[in-house]
């Protein structure tokens, strides 16, 4: 038994797992520095971790090639430069002032949208990873959450003290996999609501779309068998303008978990912080490193870290 956080990241073209993973922990042990001290990092450095990593499966669906990561480096070069304070609307506009990457597509998950039948569409265009983790046809989805299920299985078996820590994507493969863990026959026996997520973080989370909800593991049914049961406490961040996170609070959408009793540590969101991530002169909100390095984040960890 020990504490131990698992890491998995989101959609689109992604570097190798050797340098995500090292912008990743570079992010977060900055953060933890800059809020708490060395004793703070050092915190991070000591724990046991794990990072969850699929961009292979990703590139090769997109049919684009691995990253070059420099310009993530670049970025977060930029991101270490400022203090704890600057994490601020006042910043923040002054960086996206440049344009945002995915700039006005806030409503390419919308349920208005949905409601028209376009919304499948939009997102195939815009996220087309994203709509494709949803094809039955296809074994990406499957492929994606076994990346996953073997590193989770091992910290319950290990009855791990457990912080999962998931971006865009990762969120939905994170929340379809603690799903399986509460109710597939080969894991509820062993695993079901006995061994638990202590606490779950997510970032740039699509999860309170009515679209995604609508596709989620478990979405067809009622009660209990609707919701994983394995999670302790929930806690979602999003950021400003984060185009895939536009649904930025999700405690209403799942609140029937609440009623349940099955998140006894509750359900927080935590909106708006301000994402100040600039890449190749674009602003980016919804960009990971820009989460992990921000204080509301560092704050979280750090928390539990000393708990």
């Amino acid at each position: 038994m020990a504490k131990k956080i698992i890491f998995i990241h989101g959609r689109a073209q992604k570097p190798s797992k050797q340098a995500l993973r090292d912008l990743w922990f570079k992010a977060v042990a900055h953060g933890l520095e800059r809020d708490f001290g060395v004793k703070g990092r050092k915190l991070f450095d000591g724990v046991a971790k794990d990072f969850v990593y699929y961009g292979d499966l990703s590139n090769a669906f997109l049919d684009v090639p691995e990253e070059d990561p420099k310009s993530r480096y670049d970025a977060l070069e930029t991101l270490k430069s400022y203090s704890k304070s600057q994490f601020s609307k006042s910043t923040y506009k002054r960086v996206s002032r440049a344009g945002f990457l995915k700039e006005a597509l806030a409503d390419t998950f919308s349920a208005a949208l949905g409601k028209l039948h376009l919304a499948e569409s939009l997102i195939t265009s815009v996220a087309p990873d994203m709509a494709h983790y949803w094809n039955e046809e296809s074994y990406f989805g499957s492929d994606v959450r076994n990346r996953l299920t073997p590193v989770l299985r091992s910290a319950f078996d290990n009855e791990d003290d457990l912080l999962l820590v998931s971006h865009s994507l990762g969120t939905m493969i994170s929340f379809d996999n603690l799903w399986k863990f509460s109710h597939y026959g080969e894991y509820r026996q062993e695993y079901g609501a006995s061994k638990k997520v202590d606490l779950f973080v997510t970032l740039g989370s699509p999860l309170g779309d009515e679209n995604v909800r609508a596709r989620l593991k478990g979405s067809s049914n009622k009660g209990f068998r609707k919701y994983p049961t394995n999670i302790k406490r929930w806690c979602n961040i999003a950021a400003e303008d984060d185009y895939i996170s536009h649904d930025s609070k999700i405690r209403n959408d799942y609140k029937e978990m609440l009623k349940l009793g099955i998140l006894g540590g509750g359900l927080k969101d935590i909106y708006p912080i301000y994402n100040l991530n600039v890449r190749n002169g674009k602003s980016n909100p919804h960009s990971s490193i820009g989460y992990l390095i921000h204080p509301k984040f560092s704050e979280l960890v750090h928390e539990w870290l000393g708990t």
